[in-house]
């Protein structure tokens, strides 16, 4: 038997599940079937693939080869279907973008659909993470491009400037700092102050302004997401910084009121960020060259979901280079 691309899937598949049986729902193949196109692989490479473990099948140290070289024929073929997509007029296709928390949730998912509309056959796999993260993942190649806030420590990142964002305390309205348009850095001491977790941009613009502005914080506290933050913020159980584009509905509705602190600088550029020497998939160099002929677009989506944009206006912007 020859090796063909059916029966590495196949091979995959039965690795993925441990076994043939728990395969079969992914395969629909009969049991026979797979059983033979293992078979034959084990006779055309003249050495055992799987061992029998309990109730599980477990790789050789030749199935983990094999496993590694047939993943990297898929991604092959797939990068040689999207090149051929693009000559295509991106009709199909895929991109992996991942972007951080504020940019994912609240800047980018209007500029994705108004793509996707019309580019309907392109696939978009979007991940949202912390910016630390998200710098990793395209430094290894493991995304198309990302989206992330400065400062971006990798000089061989490729960066294109997205989008503005100005970010405010938030309070509860029983704080008694609600009703005040303006506050203090120094202010802030005296409240319960709520961080994203390490790794995340806002975090990392937050604690550099107050370290610039000579305000060290006395009591903080620690959540995972920007969610978790304004729940605990409108509990009046202390003060954050956010995007002002995450507490939108929040302010109209009265459950959070959006600070402006004066002596912090908390207006910062975003980036689109990719490898340069690594070409982009055809669909995600489509979407770069949208981004890049739609400053009007990204321009009205900005305006639209700022509402603390009138607050800062004329302070400069956080730029990296």
């Amino acid at each position: 038997m020859d090796v063909n691309l059916s029966s590495l899937s196949t091979f995959l598949t039965v690795a993925k599940f441990r076994g043939i049986t728990r395969a079969l729902g992914e395969l629909h193949l009969t049991q026979p079937a797979v059983s033979r196109q293992i078979q034959g692989l084990e006779e055309y490479l003249g050495t055992q693939l799987f061992l029998r473990k309990g109730r599980f099948l477990a790789l050789t140290e030749a199935g983990h080869i094999l496993e590694h070289y047939s993943i990297r024929v898929f991604e092959l073929l797939t990068e040689a279907q999207d090149e051929i997509d693009g000559l295509k007029g991106l009709i199909r296709g895929h991109m992996r973008i991942c972007a951080t928390t504020t940019i994912g949730i609240y800047m980018i998912p209007d500029m994705l659909a108004e793509f996707k509309s019309e580019h309907p056959g392109i696939e978009i796999n979007l991940t949202i993470s912390n910016k630390e993260e998200v710098l990793r993942q395209v430094q290894a190649g493991a995304v198309d491009m990302g989206f992330a806030g400065p400062p971006v420590p990798f000089p061989e990142f490729a960066r294109h400037a997205y989008m503005e964002d100005d970010m405010v305390l938030i309070v509860s309205p029983q704080h008694r700092l609600a009703a005040r348009n303006n506050v203090s850095a120094k202010m802030l001491t005296e409240d319960m102050f709520i961080h994203r977790e390490r790794g995340s941009g806002t975090r990392e613009v937050v604690e550099e302004e107050l370290l610039r502005a000579g305000v060290s914080l006395t009591h903080t506290m620690e959540l995972g997401s920007t969610e978790a933050i304004k729940k605990t913020v409108a509990a009046n159980l202390g003060v954050s910084i956010v995007s002002s584009r995450a507490v939108i509905l929040e302010a109209m509705i009265g459950n959070l009121c959006a600070v402006r602190v004066s002596d912090l600088n908390l207006r910062q550029m975003n980036y689109m960020l990719y490898l340069p020497n690594s070409p982009l998939s055809s669909a995600a160099e489509g979407f770069r060259r949208f981004l890049s002929d739609s400053p009007d677009k990204r321009k009205k989506a900005a305006d639209l979901n700022a509402p603390g944009a009138s607050r800062t206006r004329g302070k400069r912007s956080r730029v990296s280079d």
